[in-house]
This record gives structure tokens, C-alpha cells and sequence, in this order.
């Protein structure tokens, strides 16, 4: 059955009832150019008012995924965040430099040992490719006021505080969408939110070369270049476990293929292997697209939702066996579950992969690859402490 548009939450109900829909998902195409466009009409959307009834719980029973769209709020809070950020268009021109435009300003905003708030750079080969911006947002026990951990982020030598609005919209829009796919017995969970900017690149060869960027200035340690080889091999060993696949993934052998791996008469072969793993597991990747973020599921959050600005970057969830394209824009949220709501009721964990379109000859033509994230997660550490 052909189907021609977005669809409401009580027609995929509806549909799925009769086993139509589960049977045919989408399968994925190329993308225009402008990956802004509206995407795959395939994931099933759901409005607030329809949000309020719970049909996000029927939902994700049906579909990995789904659309919360017709809310004049989520446009409102990404043009916010990107005006906050100096990251919409034309902010250059008035001369507001954009987050991620100085490195000490990064360098004075990350948290030290923690991934969930704070800025920093993660650019591990195959896994991981962007620059972020992540805090936390939490109801104060002494007042059950809304605030963000950390409170606020240095920008040009200044402490700039996240602004409420942004603070406020985040929580409601993710605290509604929670109220409606948590079962009966968990409606007073304890929970965060945390809010990620993610900037990706634009071509998988500037990402290769910040990665090169980062491990070659690891070899400036002293003058005899002693300190920074071993500092160098240490990288490389740390990059090699994080790209082993299939056989070579457990922990310890994973140790060992890093470090076999850097052996000249064991690389070739090692790798050709590790490649057709990896290669396997990730499933069928279209022509002309670099897998920059690989299959995984969010293990710490509940739910996840993603909107943003996207050139050419393209996020997909694996649904009945096939990769399926989700529409990221500026004025919709996508939707999909994650491990920690798999925990407390019958719904998976959505398996999602981002990829870069990049042709031969086009590397860095795109401008813009932007992803703004809000995730349902237990409350930050100092808050369920108190």
C-alpha cells in the first residue's frame, strides 16, 4: 500500500493492527542535495494534542521512530539556541563569533572527566566526528526550579548564562513527550534533560583531517620527540580498540587487534578484516556516503529527539532489518527510544547510524551540518544526591 504523505498516530494504529505497515518500511534513498527537505514521509507523526493522549507509547510500539511535529515551540527553540550559539545564518556579519569559532573558549568550557556536559571535541576515526555543546537541564530540589548544569559558558572572555527560555522549552517539550510513553507505574520518575549542539563536519575528509590534527600534535611533547611518540602510540592504540568490529569487538582481544594492528606484516591483513566486520554489521551503506557516527543505541537516555539545520548529513534507524532516513529539521522533532525506557517497558531500543553524503569532489561544498539533541536521562549526579 502506497502511502503518500505524513500520517497521523491513529492511522498507523490503525494500520499496524493489520500487520500493512510493519511489513513495509521505507527503504532508503538518496537524499536530495538539501537534506533539509522533509525526509522519509514513511515515519509516522504524531501532534501535541495527540502527544497528550500517549500516542508516542503507540507509536514506538509500531515504528522505531516517530515525528512530533504542528508545535510552534520547537521552531522557536532552535532559532533560540542558534542565535544564543552565533551559529544562524548572518551572525558572522554582525560580529557574534559562533561556540565553536575559538578554541580556548572550548578549552575553558569542557568539564573535566564527565561526556555529558561542558564542550569538547570528539573526533575518534569511525565513531565519532563533531564539536559539542552539552548541559544539563534540572528542577532545584530546594525550590523546584527549572536550571542548567553547567549554568553558563565562557564566549569571548565573558560568562555568558544559558538563557531561560531555552532552559524552560527544552524541559517541557521532552517532559511532554516522556508523560506520553511511560507506563502507568512510572509516571513519577525521576528525570533530566540533556541538550546537545552538535556540529558535524561537512565532508568526511575534513573530519580525517582534524583527527590527523589531533593525534600529530600529541608528537610536540619535547624537543627529542620521545615523550610524543609514546603519547602518539598510546592515540593510536586508544583509536584502533574503538574500531574493532565483530570478532575483534570483546574486551582484551579488542586490546590486542590495536595493538597487532600497528605491526607492518600484520596491518594489511588485520584490517581488510576488521573492515568486512564492521562492514557487515553496519549493513548496506548507499553510494557516495561515509558512515561518520556507526550503529548504536543511546544506553543512558530514555528518549531521544533531534532536530536541526543539515546539509548533507543523514541520520537513519534500522526498522525490520532496513535502514530507514530520518527528516531532521528546524521544526519538528524526531522521536525514537532508547535503552534506559527499554528498561522500565516493552519498547526497544531504536538502532540509529549518522552518515555524510560525500561524493568524490564535492568535500566541503555543503555549509552547514548542525544537530540539535534533547534527551530524557536520569537526573544529573549533584541533583539525585540532595
Amino acid at each position: 500500500m502506497a502511502v503518500t504523505g505524513p500520517t497521523s498516530a491513529r492511522t498507523i494504529a490503525e494500520r499496524t493492527s493489520t500487520g500493512q505497515w510493519a511489513e513495509r518500511p521505507a527503504v532508503f534513498e538518496r537524499p536530495p542535495h538539501d537534506a533539509r527537505g522533509d525526509g522519509n514521509s514513511q515515519i509516522p507523526s504524531v501532534t501535541s494534542k495527540e502527544a497528550r493522549w500517549r500516542e508516542i507509547s503507540t507509536l514506538f510500539h509500531h515504528a522505531p521512530a516517530a515525528i512530533l511535529g504542528g508545535d510552534d515551540r520547537i521552531n522557536r527553540f532552535v532559532e533560540r539556541t542558534f542565535d544564543w550559539l552565533g551559529l544562524a545564518e548572518g551572525s558572522g556579519s554582525k560580529g557574534q563569533r559562533s561556540f565553536d569559532g575559538s578554541l580556548f573558549d572550548l578549552a575553558r568550557n569542557h568539564q573535566k572527566g564527565t561526556g555529558r556536559s561542558g564542550d569538547m571535541l570528539r573526533f575518534i576515526p569511525s565513531l565519532y566526528s563533531h564539536i559539542a555543546r552539552k548541559f544539563e537541564v534540572y528542577r532545584a530540589p530546594e525550590d523546584n526550579s527549572l536550571r542548567a548544569w553547567p549554568p553558563a559558558f565562557y564566549s569571548n572572555n565573558r560568562l555568558v548564562p544559558v538563557p531561560q527560555d531555552i532552559i524552560e522549552t527544552a524541559w517541557n517539550l521532552m517532559s511532554e513527550a516522556l508523560v506520553s510513553t511511560l507506563p502507568d507505574r512510572w509516571r513519577d520518575l525521576p528525570f533530566g534533560i540533556d541538550v546537545d549542539v552538535l556540529v558535524y563536519p561537512t565532508s568526511s575528509l575534513d573530519a580525517g583531517r582534524i583527527q590527523t590534527l589531533l593525534t600529530d600534535s600529541r608528537l610536540l611533547s619535547d624537543s627529542s620527540g620521545t615523550e610524543g611518540y609514546w603519547s602518539q602510540l598510546g592515540h593510536r592504540i586508544d583509536a584502533g580498540k574503538q574500531r574493532a568490529a565483530g570478532l575483534f569487538k570483546p574486551k582484551g582481544i579488542r586490546d590486542l587487534f590495536a595493538i597487532a594492528s600497528l605491526v607492518p606484516g600484520f596491518r594489511r591483513i588485520l584490517t581488510a578484516l576488521n573492515d568486512r566486520m564492521s562492514e557487515t554489521g553496519e549493513g548496506a551503506v548507499p553510494e557516495d556516503f561515509k558512515v561518520i557516527a556507526p550503529a548504536h543505541i543511546d544506553r543512558t537516555r530514555y528518549i531521544t529527539a533531534l532536530m536541526g539545520r543539515r546539509d548533507n548529513l543523514n541520520t537513519q534507524v534500522l526498522w525490520n532489518g532496513r535502514w530507514v532516513s530520518l527528516p531532521i529539521t528546524d521544526n519538528a522533532m524526531a522521536l525514537f527510544p532508547s535503552l534506559k525506557l527499554s528498561s522500565i517497558s516493552d519498547i526497544p531500543a531504536t538502532i540509529h547510524r549518522v552518515l555524510v553524503h560525500d561524493p568524490s569532489g564535492e568535500a566541503g561544498i555543503a555549509s552547514q551540518n548542525i544537530t540539535l539533541t534533547l534527551a530524557v536521562v536520569d537526573p544529573p549526579a549533584h541533583v539525585a544526591a540532595s
